[in-house]
């Protein structure tokens, strides 16, 4: 009798833990620097930034140089900041940049394929999905993404990448820094549109 009176109390508890597994996961909780920055990011949706950007290493073949960028910040969740990348006064550069929250923190990655590409569409040495975890040397304001695993092999050139994301809400501008090595390899400075 014990062992039944237990047994029918205990369904109810078993119930209601069963209920809970079919609800959507809770938001991953980061740190709060890196939450910080991620909410003055997503402040930012709907807006448009336009500037140019430079490769120290003078590449004239890079699709990047020599003309201007715009980036739109197209998508914002409780998980998810996405930032188009546009060229050439509104042709879409088949990329963009990626903030998400994960279990092991804030993340960026390079989504090079968007709505109208696939995998079979990269082209050799264009990779899809690059990047890392923010470190804790941010800001609210700034925060810098060291290449990840993942990155390594795939672009093991890549391995010592860190990018650098800035923003200066008040002045309305937005800073994409890349470097490679401990060398500077990219930087996009774009204003507030």
């Amino acid at each position: 009798m014990r062992n039944s009176t237990a047994l029918f109390l205990l369904l109810p508890l078993l119930a209601i833990a069963g209920c809970a597994t079919d609800e959507a996961p809770a938001t991953a909780e980061i740190d709060p620097v890196h939450q910080a920055f991620f909410e003055n990011l997503a402040q930012l949706c709907g807006e448009t930034f336009e500037g140019d950007g430079v490769y120290p290493d003078d590449d004239p073949d890079h699709p990047l140089v020599n003309t201007g960028l715009r980036n739109y910040v197209s998508e914002c969740t409780d998980d998810r900041v996405r930032i188009e990348l546009y060229r050439n006064g509104g042709e879409y550069w088949h990329g963009a940049w990626v903030l998400e929250k994960r279990e092991r923190g804030l993340h960026l990655f390079h989504d090079h394929l968007g709505d109208e590409r696939t995998e079979e569409d990269l082209g050799e040495g264009d990779s899809h999905g690059y990047g890392g975890y923010a470190s804790h040397d941010g800001t609210p304001t700034r925060q810098y993404f060291p290449a990840d695993d993942v990155t390594a092999e795939m672009l093991p050139e890549a391995a010592t990448n860190v990018w650098m994301m800035e923003m200066d809400l008040d002045a309305g501008t937005f800073v994409y820094y890349l470097e490679r090595h401990d060398a500077p390899r990219f930087r996009a400075e774009m204003q507030l549109r």
